[in-house]
Order: C-alpha cells, then sequence, then structure tokens
C-alpha cells in the first residue's frame, strides 16, 4: 500500500517572548502522523511539515504551532 503525506509550510511570524522554534519542532514531530518536521534552510522560522492527512490536518497543526507561538500563520499546502 502506498502511502502518500501532504506537506504545509508553517510561518512563527513575529517576535514571541519565551517561544523556541526547537521546542516547537520537537513537539510538531512527535504528534501521530506527522513524518516530518524541518526547519527552512535560510529562515528557521518557516517550518516545512510532512503529514498523513488521514491522521492529522493542517488544522490541528496550525492549531498546536499557536499554543506555544501565538504569531503562527499557515503560508502553504
Amino acid at each position: 500500500m502506498e502511502n502518500r503525506h501532504a506537506k504545509v509550510l508553517l510561518h512563527l511570524a513575529g517576535p514571541t517572548i519565551g517561544s523556541d522554534v526547537r521546542g516547537i519542532v520537537r513537539g510538531l514531530a512527535a504528534l501521530a502522523g506527522v513524518a516530518r518536521v524541518a526547519p527552512g534552510a535560510r529562515v528557521a522560522r518557516l517550518l516545512f511539515i510532512d503529514y498523513d492527512p488521514t491522521v492529522i490536518g493542517e488544522r490541528t497543526l496550525l492549531a498546536f504551532a499557536r499554543r506555544e507561538w501565538t504569531a503562527t500563520r499557515l503560508v502553504g499546502v
């Protein structure tokens, strides 16, 4: 059976006191259905996420990131 992953791009906008990009990356990567979370090469606050849409949705990913970094925005799907 072929496993297809969807991709989403999140931007952690604006400075947020006490927020840690690495912590958000680790937290997102631990969610069921998330295959990979990678910060951007040039901009660490861009997160490229590969996930299984049958297990988790983009809104759930966005909501999780917003708990730690309130100015998170969905940039691309």
